[in-house]
């Protein structure tokens, strides 16, 4: 009920392997939540939450509820988040390390740093997570009963760019921070079993956007974000963590062949070989005539 993006088959399909079945629940038809929902998605709204809104996800998480929320750096971030320790960092996050933002595109097509906890354990080394024009996220300080996690990061050298409305260069102004910056946060409570996830990217489950913007590394990125979701909704409901998609690495390995065998290798191939073919035609026919 608040423009939310509507979860694409590349993320379904791969929550079913998982065996987790989807289904829509719209908030101002229904005042609650229902009990027996094992995690509830907020995928991309377009606007923030009602107070009543609020109020039944308040609910719901106090009594052992799990949420995950993805969000755009347009619109006003849920205002339960902060309750769990997790605010939103102003401006576009812009990464300057070429080694974390995808080749060829723009310094906004970030592939962040994946951290090796729990949470991601069924994401592989050989997939990669993109958040293409992503905000990053102010992480509080852990209590007693409130746990935060970083999943997703940037590098050092990254900033968040204000005026990004304006500007015409990826140029840091004065007044742009330096990261680095949490691109995904995870907050577990203790006492009430609650956990939530924070990807402040709109684009992590938009299969369309990343199709257009990565073109022919596509379907890997959006495979590694499917595995990263699912990874994630499984550590929320108690399942064990596993690949339900092939890990396909984005690295090809070059082969190198030293001079000295480059050399031998054409001596056999131009010269050996085919003075093999002439002599065991000539010892054929020869044979032959004999006969």
């Amino acid at each position: 009920g608040h423009g939310e993006a509507s979860l694409e088959s590349d993320f379904t399909e791969t929550l079913d392997n998982s065996g987790v079945t989807v289904q829509d629940l719209n908030l101002l038809t229904n005042d609650t939540v229902p009990e027996d929902a094992a995690a509830l998605l907020i995928n991309d709204p377009q606007a923030d939450l009602s107070t009543l809104d609020a109020a039944a996800i308040k609910t719901y998480l106090e009594n052992g509820g799990h949420l995950f929320v993805t969000t755009d750096l347009t619109v006003s971030t849920p205002n339960l988040l902060a309750e769990y320790g997790m605010t939103r960092q102003e401006g576009l996050v812009i990464e300057n390390d070429s080694n974390y933002y995808l080749y060829g595109t723009a310094q906004t097509c970030l592939l962040p740093n994946l951290s090796s906890n729990e949470i991601t354990a069924g994401v592989t080394d050989g997939m990669h997570v993109f958040t293409p024009v992503a905000q990053g996220i102010v992480k509080g300080d852990s209590t007693d009963d409130l746990t935060l996690t970083t999943l997703l990061s940037t590098s050092s050298t990254a900033y968040a760019m204000q005026d990004y409305a304006e500007a015409t260069t990826a140029e840091q102004g004065a007044n742009d921070p330096n990261g680095p910056f949490n691109m995904a946060v995870a907050a577990s409570n203790s006492t009430t079993g609650a956990k939530v996830v924070w990807v402040n990217c709109a684009n992590l489950l938009n299969s369309k956007g990343i199709e257009y913007v990565a073109r022919e590394y596509a379907s890997l990125l959006i495979g590694g974000n499917a595995q990263l979701l699912t990874s994630t909704m499984n550590w929320m409901i108690g399942e064990e963590n596993g690949v339900v998609i092939d890990s396909k690495s984005m690295s090809a390995e070059t082969l190198t062949v030293p001079a000295k065998a480059t050399m031998l290798l054409g001596l056999l191939f131009t010269i050996v070989v085919p003075l093999a073919f002439i002599v065991a035609g000539i010892a054929i026919t020869l044979v032959r005539r004999r006969r």
